[in-house]
């Protein structure tokens, strides 16, 4: 299974840069604490060295050695970091899963990417059809050499070429791509991580999917600055209260997750990240945070390529300057830097881009281009120079959005819808603030848009995406419309579905009771279609209809403008129905003796 390493090139321990900064943080603070995982269990800096040592030794005992794939499904947990370490200390690649997604998506990511075994500590492990190699109590394995004073342990060596991890981003073909990044890239990002210069000694909160680059920042991050790192589950709700109890100092979120917190705390760092960063936003960050960064960068150029530093003087509302190592132009069609306050493409170059695609032939490849006799990626992203040397960010040029910081290619989701029996056309699109997917379905003749054809699409979804990237609004057109170009007309499709969704909410069109006038379940009823764009029943179960956290905030929002009663996003993920959440309205009310 393992492969040697090539004598020809110069060879280095494998992401060396990891390997020092663990050696430091174990010599330097050995017993404070460096990953907390989501169920409050901690590891300190000394355990965090040894699980990493105990866990590469059941990589080669399990016969994986340099170059081969581990899957690795332990994000949430106490042992995110030291299994992520094993994994490079072992020689080998990290294919990052999250434990959440359904189950066959995974199946299909550990399959294409051929991995070895999996890291994990998880229940549902054994379903992956992987060697599962346990994480849970590797600080103190029973059955391994006991720790030593020091923290140094045999690292497996590399080339800058090798691949040091790999994740899975949505493609226009129905599934997703592979993205491989390498060693010498990765070593670039922790190099400018660390010049960050966080506070060791502080505490960082992540809170992104462990199946998402994101993770790799919100995790990496604090540890190469000896930052703790605190795990926290958003799907719970009451994010405010975790990052007020564990006592944050460094916030990474995207910018739909800041909306769901009321009121942010006091801050050393509030990061940006995932999305287009608003205005109003920026505001809110810097009357909390000391600094302000918005970072940007897809995938394949390794996690960042600029950032935007209040530290340094930038401009927040901006994606800033290239991260040392990185190039930013800003090109037309065809590769040709346009000049300063000049709409084009903008264009990657430098140590951060990715080494390709899993697979040789896979869609997108053509994205990485030669420019000037060195590699680039054109990111599909909008940008505009600022006669400053600040770049912003304008959007997309192609059909790729971003839900809650997950990348989400249009052309996929649609793909899916046309594989169920009964659709015909499929066109996909955002609605909503923060942003949901919805989808206009065009039926086969004499197929309506029933129950029935609804549970397929949604059993279809569910197996195949993440919880956040399913249509949460499914609804009927006639006919596709199109542009001049011959392009599908996505804006008059979103505004078909709007109207259709409006028709369905008025009490004059179906004579139903609104929450105004006292029925507190009609009203919950009334504000649960809205978001979910289709008419449910009192005992419809929120995660089996497709509901996330980003749309529990929107239904309380919505059961606010209906009821005037206020919910947090943690009484609709806990009570789960429409007649739940009307009990814990009503309850209160009888027991004050109040109508």
């Amino acid at each position: 299974m393992s492969t040697s390493v090539s004598t020809s090139t110069p060879v280095v321990p494998h992401i060396s840069h990891a390997k020092k900064a663990l050696e430091r943080w174990a010599r330097e603070y050995p017993d404070r604490t460096g990953s907390v995982g989501i169920d409050e269990g901690e590891l300190t800096w000394r355990e965090i060295a040894a699980s990493t040592r105990i866990l590469a030794g059941r990589l080669g005992r399990a016969g994986v050695g340099a170059g081969d794939r581990v899957a690795v499904m332990a994000g949430r947990s106490r042992y995110a970091l030291s299994s992520l370490l094993a994994v490079w200390a072992n020689g080998s690649s990290a294919v990052l899963l999250d434990e959440r997604h359904p189950v066959e998506r995974l199946r299909w990511t550990v399959r294409d990417a051929g991995c070895a075994v999996l890291l994990s500590s998880e229940p549902q492990a054994a379903d992956l059809g992987l060697t599962v190699i346990e994480v849970s109590g590797s600080e103190t394995g029973p059955d391994e050499a006991p720790l030593t004073e020091s923290a140094d342990a045999a690292w497996a060596c590399g080339t800058p070429e090798a691949e040091a991890y790999v994740v899975y981003t949505s493609g226009t073909s129905g599934r997703p791509k592979g993205v491989r990044v390498g060693a010498a890239a990765l070593e670039n990002f922790l190099a400018d991580a660390e010049s960050l210069g966080y506070r060791p000694g502080s505490r960082a909160v992540c809170v992104v999917s462990p199946g998402f680059d994101g993770w790799l920042w919100s995790t990496l991050t604090p540890f190469v600055n000896g930052v703790t790192c605190v795990a926290v589950d958003a799907a719970r709700g009451r994010v405010a209260d975790a990052l007020a109890a564990w006592q944050i100092d460094n916030l990474c979120m995207t910018p739909s997750l800041y909306a769901a917190i009321d009121k942010l705390p006091p801050v050393e760092v509030a990061v940006v990240a995932g999305e287009r960063c608003p205005d109003s936003l920026v505001l809110r960050l810097e009357e909390s945070a000391d600094r302000v960064i918005n970072a940007y960068g897809p995938t394949e150029a390794t996690i960042a390529a600029t950032m935007a530093d209040t530290a340094r003087g930038d401009d927040p509302r901006t994606i800033g300057r290239p991260l040392a190592g990185c190039t930013v132009t800003v090109v037309d069609a065809d590769l040709n830097e346009v000049p300063a306050g000049t709409t084009g493409e903008v264009l990657i170059g430098g140590a951060g881009v990715a080494l390709g695609y899993v697979g040789t032939s896979g869609a997108g490849a053509e994205r990485f281009v030669d420019r000037n006799g060195a590699r680039h990626f054109r990111t599909g992203d909008l940008g505009v120079l600022r006669a400053d040397g600040q770049l912003e960010y304008l959007g997309r040029a192609d059909n790729q959005v971003k839900i809650g910081g997950f990348r989400i290619e249009l052309e996929e989701v649609e793909s899916i819808a046309r594989e169920v029996p009964g659709v015909e056309q499929a066109v996909a699109y955002l609605r909503g603030e923060p942003h949901t997917l919805a989808i206009g379905l065009r039926t086969e003749s004499g197929t309506p848009l029933d129950d029935a054809l609804h549970q397929r699409l949604t059993a279809e979804f569910a197996a195949r995406l993440p919880r956040q990237l399913c249509p949460s609004f499914v609804h009927r057109v006639d006919e596709v419309p199109v542009e001049a170009t011959g392009k599908v007309a996505r804006r008059e499709v979103a505004a078909l579905g709007e109207a259709e969704l409006a028709a369905r909410q008025d009490p004059a069109a179906d004579g139903g009771p609104r929450g105004r006038d006292g029925d507190v379940l009609a009203g919950i009823l009334t504000a649960w279609s809205g978001v979910f764009g289709q008419s449910v029943a009192e005992d419809s179960d929120f995660f089996a209809v497709g509901g996330h956290s980003l749309l529990a905030a929107q239904l309380a929002a919505r059961i606010e403008d209906e009821l005037g009663t206020t919910l947090t996003i943690n009484d609709v993920l806990t009570a789960r129905t429409p007649r739940a959440l009307a009990d814990r309205i009503t309850e209160p009310q009888k027991g004050t003796g109040t109508a």
